[in-house]
């Protein structure tokens, strides 16, 4: 449909002061709003078009949200969402195999064993060093995710 065609009433002002390609592209938007086709966008055919642009943005959020893409979101990756450094955080733990929220000198062997990192004890012992802010040997989980934020992996 045109303009020439539809129940539009355009102004002889809006004809005069708005080029003619650029009356039609106002006019083909306004066409997709005018669902009816009656001259007018009423409120449900506003709020149609919007939830429709709406509904699309929300979907590609939701399947950034669902990363097995099983078609639902799990509290597990809606926790990923709302907390972001939980994927860093689950690490960590995984690290820490005695439980006790710190990374100790023989934790971090034993991942440089199970990464087969050919680092030496004394290696490890520099890195932790560099790591551990507050110096007592041990690697708590802010130390941990200030050395991923500098390093940039997990």
């Amino acid at each position: 449909m045109n303009i020439r065609e539809s129940k539009v009433e355009v102004l002889e002002d809006i004809k005069a002061l708005i080029p003619d390609d650029r009356l039609t592209s106002i006019f083909n938007a306004f066409a997709r709003l005018d669902s009816n086709q009656d001259g007018k966008i009423d409120i449900d055919e506003y709020l149609s078009f919007a939830l429709a642009k709406e509904k699309i943005r929300q979907t590609k959020t939701f399947e950034a949200l669902d990363s097995d893409k099983d078609g639902c979101i799990e509290f597990e990756e809606f926790v990923v969402a709302a907390e972001p450094t939980f994927p860093i955080l689950k690490r960590f733990r995984e690290l820490d195999l005695d439980r006790n929220g710190l990374l100790s000198l023989e934790e971090a062997l034993d991942i440089a064993d199970r990464l087969v990192l050919p680092l030496s004890r004394s290696q490890i012992q520099t890195i932790m060093a560099e790591v551990d802010r507050d110096r007592d040997g041990q690697i708590t989980y802010y130390e941990y995710l200030g050395a991923i934020a500098h390093i940039g992996f997990q």
